[in-house]
C-alpha cells in the first residue's frame, strides 16, 4: 500500500464526519469518535482492505466507503474516496438534465465524473441532443428540463457558445433548481468561458480550476442540497 493511501483514507473520513456534523446527520459525540477512530490501527486495516477491494463497509458506524475514478480534462485520472452512510443509499431516484459544451474532451470527463458521484443517489444524467431523432432541438430541451427533478451546469469552454447560460435561464423561467460549476482557471486558457451574466450570479455556484477541485466539494454538498429540492 502506498504511503499516501492511509492519509488519504483518514482525510476523506474526518472530512465527512465534520460534514455530517455541520448538517445535522450526526451528533457531535460521533462525529468525534469517527474522527478519532481515523487516526487508528483498525482505520489504517480499512483503508488498505479499500485500495485493495475498492468497496469496504464500517459497521461501527454504518459507513459503506468505495474508491471510485475520476477524471480530468488533460486525460489523467484521480481517486475519489466516497464516504456513505448506509441508510442514504435507500432514495427515490431522481433525474438530472446535464448542460455542457459539446466536445469530446468535455463529454467524456464531466459525464462520467457525474455519474459516480451521484450513483448512491440513484440519479438518472439526460442532456440534449441525446436523440439525434429529435429536429426541434429547443423544444427537445425545454422538455427535458421540464421533466428533471433538478439540472447541473458546467461553463467550461463555453465563452462565445451561450447555450449553457441558455438552457441555466429555462432552468429560473421553470423555477427548476440547478446547480452552476463555473470554472475558474488560475491563468487564462482555451477553456475560460469569460464572467458569467449577471442575471446568474445569484444561482448555487461552485467555482473550480480542475475536476478533483470540483467534485470533493460537490460531493459534500449533495445531502444538504437534495434535502432542499425534497
Amino acid at each position: 500500500m502506498k504511503a499516501s493511501e492511509p492519509a488519504s483514507f483518514r482525510r476523506s473520513t474526518e472530512e465527512f464526519a465534520e460534514n455530517q456534523f455541520q448538517f445535522n446527520k450526526i451528533d457531535s459525540s460521533t462525529c468525534d469518535r469517527l474522527r478519532s477512530w481515523t487516526g487508528s490501527r483498525e482505520a489504517k486495516d480499512y483503508a488498505e482492505r479499500l485500495f485493495h477491494d475498492r468497496v469496504i463497509k464500517v459497521p461501527e458506524f454504518d459507513l459503506r466507503v468505495q474508491l471510485k475514478t475520476l477524471r480530468e480534462m488533460n486525460g489523467r485520472n484521480f481517486n475519489h474516496i466516497e464516504v456513505l452512510l448506509g441508510r442514504i443509499l435507500r432514495r427515490r431516484r431522481r433525474k438530472c438534465f446535464v448542460g455542457h459544451r459539446f466536445i469530446p474532451a468535455v463529454e467524456k470527463t464531466l459525464r462520467w465524473n457525474l455519474r459516480q458521484v451521484l450513483e448512491p443517489y440513484r440519479i438518472q444524467l439526460d442532456w440534449s441532443g441525446r436523440d439525434m431523432a429529435s429536429v426541434q432541438i429547443l423544444d427537445d430541451i425545454v422538455r427535458k428540463i421540464k421533466k428533471a427533478d433538478f439540472c447541473i451546469f458546467d461553463n467550461r469552454g463555453t465563452k462565445g457558445k451561450p447555450n449553457v447560460y441558455i438552457e441555466a435561464g429555462m432552468c429560473i423561467a421553470l423555477k427548476k433548481p440547478f446547480v452552476l460549476f463555473e470554472y475558474t482557471p488560475g491563468r487564462k486558457d482555451a477553456d475560460d468561458p469569460g464572467p458569467i451574466p449577471s442575471d446568474l450570479s445569484f444561482a448555487l455556484t461552485l467555482r473550480y480550476r480542475n475536476y478533483k477541485e470540483l467534485f470533493q466539494d460537490f460531493y459534500f454538498r449533495l445531502p444538504v442540497f437534495f434535502e432542499q429540492i425534497h
